[in-house]
């Protein structure tokens, strides 16, 4: 063969890898349309760069509108894509996966749209997120019910129809998210980092859509009106997975620092006309698995104001410095534990306080015990409760109150001890002036040649009042008990 028909024969050859190259990336620049039309119903992009060279490619400007969800993305980079297996095979397995600010909102999934009998699999090894914006809503007119912004995420092996807990290795950081609780309610959280299992929430708040007074105006019977601020919540290995078709959260240790709770309850508006279900039958009925292996709170304060009728203020009930552990929550049959509280803190101005609580989830009676003990409570530490609530306030020290409660969904008894030294209980009219002789009255009931070291004891029973809390129960059975041991009003 001549030099000259050499040349032409590997010009000719060149040209025709060029060829084929050419016709290779306007196939694929082809498919990858295809697939943004078809498998996302895009509704417009700028720029789709394609390189089969370097196995690169990229879209600009991507707009969204699909049933599941809408919006932009700003970028999209691909990076190392398997030809065989999606020429042969029709799969999707690439390298890298980068989504470069995107804003979606998602919508509920439609129930009635048919699945496609053959689901092409996809494999992304590295999937990178970087300035998310993602917001859920009820419907495209409704106001959003989730929204969440994502400085930087990656996920790492992500396979179609994996399950949750086939994340292994992954990071995630929030710096907002909104979450609906109720029509009253809302989550607003500063801060969320995560990393394989290791979560640190930061600045966790609770607030209502409404002031009190809209909020009472608003609700058909009783309800809380809750305001929440929780400094730093940590899960030190917290486990996603999916146990007959419900989420399985499993971790080892959380634990709560530095929370204020201030919960508000207006008597004045009609009773919750259901029944409330015990905390062992809502964690037994609860829609997700749980098995938290220890729950600590720290240094936090509980406040209840309840506005009854007749008082200008509410009345308030406040625990400060409060500390506890909660350990083996969980609702799974197979495990023999059981839930167990122990907590303490200060109560009203610093009478320290402790309490004991059990309740086997799975038992049908809802059965529970709870024990605690008060220490020394000066009389006029219970006046922002009991003039509000009782119009009257008490005078003297009750030394020590032991209490130790069982019972279950229908009866609470047990015993109830109170040691006090010269307790005196005064009736007060609206100017909080003393009702002399009432007061007279009322302390006739009061045993205050008791000595102060030996407090008697008193049986406990009540019966429960079924539309309201757990902790309106065992308030009944404090009450009976205390009513027993210094006299009726």
């Amino acid at each position: 063969m001549s030099k000259k028909k050499t040349i032409i024969w590997i010009g000719a050859g060149v040209a025709g890898i060029i060829l084929l190259l050419f016709l290779a990336n306007l196939y694929v620049k082809n498919s990858i349309e295809q697939q943004l039309d078809e498998k996302l119903q895009a509704s417009g992009y700028n720029d789709l760069s394609v390189n089969i060279f370097l196995n690169r490619f990229s879209v600009e400007n991507l707009k969204l509108d699909e049933r599941r969800f809408a919006g932009s993305i700003d970028k999209v980079k691909v990076n190392g894509l398997s030809y065989t297996e999606y020429l042969f095979n029709n799969n999707i397995e690439v390298d890298e996966f980068e989504i470069i600010s995107p804003s979606l909102t998602f919508f509920p999934k439609d129930t009635s749209a048919k699945k496609s009998s053959a689901q092409q699999q996809v494999h992304v090894k590295n999937l990178r997120v970087k300035n998310g914006s993602f917001s859920k809503q009820p419907s495209d007119t409704a106001a959003a019910t989730m929204y969440a912004h994502i400085p930087t995420a990656r996920v790492e092996d992500i396979k179609s129809g994996m399950q949750l807990s086939g994340l292994k290795n992954y990071q995630l950081e929030l710096d907002t998210l909104y979450l609906r609780m109720n029509p009253e309610h809302y989550i607003d959280v500063g801060s969320v980092s995560a990393q394989n299992g290791q979560i640190d929430i930061s600045d966790f708040k609770i607030r209502s859509l409404f002031t009190r007074e809209e909020f009472v105006q608003r609700i058909p019977y009783e309800k809380d009106y809750v305001r929440l601020d929780v400094e730093k919540i940590t899960l030190d290995s917290l486990n996603f997975e999916m146990r007959n078709d419900s989420l399985y959260l499993r971790n080892p240790k959380m634990t709560v620092a530095r929370a204020q709770l201030d919960i508000y309850r207006n008597k004045l508006v009609a009773d919750y006309p259901n029944e409330k279900p015990l905390y062992s039958k809502m964690l037994r009925e609860a829609p997700i698995f749980l098995n938290f292996e220890k729950v600590e709170v720290k240094n936090s304060e509980i406040v209840y104001e309840e506005q009854v009728e007749g008082a200008e203020k509410p009345a308030i009930v406040r625990f400060a410095a409060v500390n506890g552990e909660i350990n083996d929550l969980h609702n799974l049959k197979e495990l023999d534990t059981q839930p167990k509280i122990t907590a303490n803190a200060d109560f009203m101005q610093g009478t320290p306080v402790s309490i004991d609580w059990t309740f086997p989830v799975f038992n049908p009676q809802d059965k529970f015990q709870i024990s605690g003990n008060f220490g020394t409570l000066e009389g006029e530490a219970l006046d922002p409760f009991l003039i509000p609530s009782l119009n009257a306030r008490a005078r003297g020290t009750v030394n020590s109150v032991y209490f130790n409660f069982y019972g279950n969904d229908d009866v609470l008894q047990g015993d109830f001890r109170m040691e006090y030294d010269e307790f005196k209980v005064e009736l007060v009219n609206k100017e909080k002036e003393k009702k002399g002789f009432l007061s007279a009255i009322a302390n006739l009931f009061v045993d205050n040649e008791q000595e102060p070291d030996e407090g008697g004891g008193q049986d406990v029973r009540v019966e429960r009042t079924k539309n309201k809390s757990f902790w309106n129960y065992a308030w009944k059975g404090l009450r009976e008990g205390l009513l027993d041991a210094v006299g009726q009003l």
